[in-house]
């Protein structure tokens, strides 16, 4: 039944397949002669579009050239005043103007009150009255702008001349030789015929015309395949609701009852006109309609082919079906036996290489399979890593729950760290609650951390489901490299082992690279962690001062206050070595109130000798913020010395701000509420950003120095500053850059609006009486 569903699913796909590609080749054919017609109607648009700006422009210049005329007329009158001396001045003038341009037929110059004074033509009583009734009606033109008026009327017929078109110009009142003259009208002849004729020999294709409107959308002339027109009507305008604005292009009929066009427009603020550039969608489209013809017979005829096709491959499909049928039965009888015979084998060798209880490798399994790889790994460039992994406090489930369930729990563990590690990898129980994985083929080194973090993430998780319990077990895992740590199994396992350990005395849980040297740093890290309270009890720690300096005047503005622990048989110490153990054993809020303490008394010193005080700025880790009664005891400290809250600074990490962040948060605002400022240092190394600290109480944000030192090398890094620059101080915070160690750093610093820094580059950190003289001086300029 499977074979035939499998043989009916090919028939079904070859017809699917077929259809598809049918669908695919008429859907890319569509949008061919869709994108052909688009390509058509975009070119025709840009032709009609170059030609209505050619049309306009030369309509533009042409009012200008009248506008010119209108104010020689104005000058001719201004200079003889009013009577037969300035009509012979204005025929003088207007006359050659006349002639060289034809554009213009004639003209008339009247008054201001509308009374005839030099015309180019003996004018009729029956073609001025229409004239100055017009411009009665339409009034003068805003500035020096022409206004259209009704098309004049023959002297002999009365009839209009639709082909003249008065344009009418308003002269300027002016004042000359004491005589006022009021203004006037000058109104000149348009011929439409000879503007358009200029265009007679243009190629504009079959169907195309050009339309010459007024403001309106009334038509005037039409210049078209067959010559120059004259509409039948001047009553029905075009759509102007589609002409809006100077310029543009639409589909529509230009006339009601028309066919649709495609049209572009011009129009100019200089010409009362509107050009208008048409060619008929059934023009447009005409040289696409016959290849479109023979792409859709083309295709009807191979999709027929390809029908034909498929109908012969589904009969061939047919005949094989029933051949593979037969075969397969056959072959199916065979495997059977030969399943069956590799079965018995794997399960005797499984028996024999394998945990009896998890299904994992056992020991000799694991050192055979770990030789053969280390073997291979030799003439490899990857990388190959040992791990023990033991289950903390197993032993104290097996005691109180029983064996059996400390046995559940062991084929629970193998189960995950089947389902965590590659098929690549060995996995082994080598004997009690201790596992062993050798991983292979790994590209860097580094890689082995992400992937131990994953296992003690993973395999700390509950189990569920063991007996009605649900445990949970953390793993302590070590791990040795090849061939770093060892050159076989031997070595590899003995190191891995004793890295397994090194985990479980940091406090288990965790996972810890095999270190050669671990033993000699391991007991000074002890003797540390062991005479660490006792050196705070007997004042072996000294503080050490780096100053803030502000960047633009160089002013001293704060010290940051450093902790130092001179040991009697180490000698200075720094805190990298000590605060770590601090917080593990507890000793970190001894520590931070010695701290507080020493820097009052540093306050108040300086404030004895009459000194400017500046804020002291002091660290403050996640134990002592934890505190409900910190801010209690700072304000003791600050009364008990007699100083002000802002000799003050206190600094936060961001990890101070995780959980319980409502109680760090309760004590940030008392602090504040004092007075004491406070500060967020090595900001951008931790989970922290702009968005999640704009509501906390903090003044200051320091750049942490791995952007500071990566400025002169990463364009990034100069960007992320500037960026986290500006956006601190749209939430009103200052910014101090620290770790400056070069000029280069300083410079851009500044440069981006960096408000305060230090560094080495400014001054290393200084004893109580060097920072002293640096306070006197009060300016610190960089070497």
């Amino acid at each position: 039944m499977p074979l035939r569903m499998g043989w009916r699913g090919m028939r079904m796909a070859c017809i699917a397949g077929a259809l598809l590609v049918l669908g695919l080749v008429w859907w890319l054919a569509w949008q061919s002669v869709e994108a052909e017609r688009e390509q058509l109607q975009l070119s025709t648009r840009q032709q009609q579009a170059s030609l209505a700006a050619v049309v306009a422009e030369n309509l533009a210049q042409v009012v200008n050239k009248g506008r010119l005329m209108a104010l020689a007329a104005g000058d001719a009158l201004a200079g003889h005043g009013r009577g037969e001396h300035s009509a012979a001045e204005v025929h003088r003038r207007l006359s050659p103007m006349l002639v060289a341009e034809h554009s213009f037929a004639r003209y008339l110059l009247l008054d201001a009150a509308f009374a005839p004074v030099d015309s180019s033509y003996p004018i009729a009583r029956a073609e001025l009255a229409p004239l100055v009734a017009a411009l009665r009606q339409v009034g003068p033109a805003p500035g020096e702008s022409a206004r259209l008026l009704p098309a004049a009327r023959d002297a002999a017929s009365g009839h209009p001349d639709l082909w003249q078109m008065p344009l009418a110009y308003a002269l300027r009142p002016v004042e000359a030789d004491n005589v006022r003259v009021a203004g006037g009208y000058l109104v000149l002849m348009l011929d439409l015929g000879y503007l358009l004729n200029l265009y007679r020999d243009v190629e504009m294709g079959a169907g195309s015309s050009i339309h010459l409107l007024d403001a309106q959308g009334r038509a005037l002339a039409e210049l078209g395949a067959q010559g120059l027109t004259m509409p039948f009507s001047r009553s029905q305008a075009a759509p102007m609701a589609l002409m809006s604005g100077n310029r543009g292009a639409a589909v529509a009929a230009l006339q009601p009852g028309a066919a649709a066009s495609q049209f572009s427009w011009r129009r100019s603020a200089q010409s009362p006109f509107i050009v208008v550039a048409s060619r008929g969608l059934e023009w447009v489209d005409a040289p696409m309609r016959e290849g479109s013809r023979k792409v859709w017979t083309l295709l009807g005829v191979l999709s027929l082919c390809l029908l034909l096709a498929v109908g012969g491959m589904l009969r061939v499909l047919r005949h094989q079906e029933g051949l593979f049928v037969a075969l397969s039965v056959a072959n199916r009888d065979k495997h059977t036996l030969i399943d069956q015979l590799e079965q018995e084998k794997a399960k005797a060798l499984e028996l024999a290489a394998n945990d009896h209880l998890t299904g994992l490798h056992n020991r000799r399994m694991f050192n055979e399979l770990v030789a053969s790889h280390l073997a291979l790994a030799r003439r490899s460039r990857k990388f190959y890593a040992l791990m023990y992994l033991d289950l903390d406090r197993f032993k104290a489930i097996n005691d109180t729950l029983g064996h059996h369930v400390g046995d559940l729990l062991l084929q629970a563990v193998g189960q995950r760290l089947r389902q965590l590690l590659r098929s690549s990898d060995i996995i082994a129980r080598m004997g009690g609650d201790e596992f062993a994985v050798l991983v292979t083929g790994m590209d860097a080194m580094a890689d082995m951390d992400a992937l131990a973090a994953k296992l003690i993430e993973q395999l700390s998780q509950p189990y569920d489901g063991l007996e009605g319990h649900s445990l949970q077990v953390t793993p302590s895992i070590g791990v040795a490299f090849f061939p770093r740590d060892g050159h076989d199994v031997t070595l590899l396992c003995r190191n891995a082992d004793a890295a397994m350990y090194a985990s479980k005395r940091a406090g288990r849980g965790r996972f810890s690279y095999y270190d050669a040297t671990a033993s000699a740093d391991s007991a000074r890290s002890y003797a540390l962690e062991r005479q660490l309270p006792r050196a705070v009890a007997d004042r072996q720690l000294v503080l050490h001062f780096q100053p803030k300096v502000r960047l633009h005047d160089c002013r001293i503005m704060g010290f940051e206050a450093l902790v130092r622990w001179q040991h009697p048989d180490y000698g200075l110490i720094y805190p990298g070595e000590f605060i770590a153990a601090a917080e593990v054993t507890g000793a970190i809020r001894a520590l931070g109130d010695w701290v507080l303490q020493a820097c009052c008394e540093q306050a108040a010193a300086w404030r004895g000798q009459g000194l400017e005080p500046v804020p002291i700025a002091f660290n403050v880790s996640p134990v002592q913020l934890r505190d409900g009664a910190f801010a209690e005891r700072l304000a003791a400290h600050i009364a008990q010395h007699g100083i002000e809250a802002g000799d003050l600074s206190m600094e936060i990490t961001e990890s101070c701000l995780l959980e319980p962040r409502a109680l760090a948060l309760s004590v940030l605002e008392q602090v504040r509420a004092m007075g004491v400022s406070i500060g967020l240092d090595d900001f951008g190394t931790g989970f922290s950003s702009l968005s999640q600290i704009k509501d906390l109480p903090i003044d200051t944000l320091k750049l942490d120095r791995s952007f500071v030192n990566d400025i002169r090398s990463s364009s990034e890094a100069g960007v992320i500053v500037t960026s986290v620059i500006t956006l601190a101080h749209n939430l009103k915070m200052r910014v101090v850059a620290e770790g400056v160690e070069l000029m280069d750093q300083l410079v851009y610093l500044k440069t981006a609006g960096c408000d305060e820094a230090q560094g080495y580059f400014l001054s290393r950190p200084v004893g109580s009486h060097a920072a002293e003289d640096l306070l006197r001086a009060g300016y610190l300029y960089p070497a």
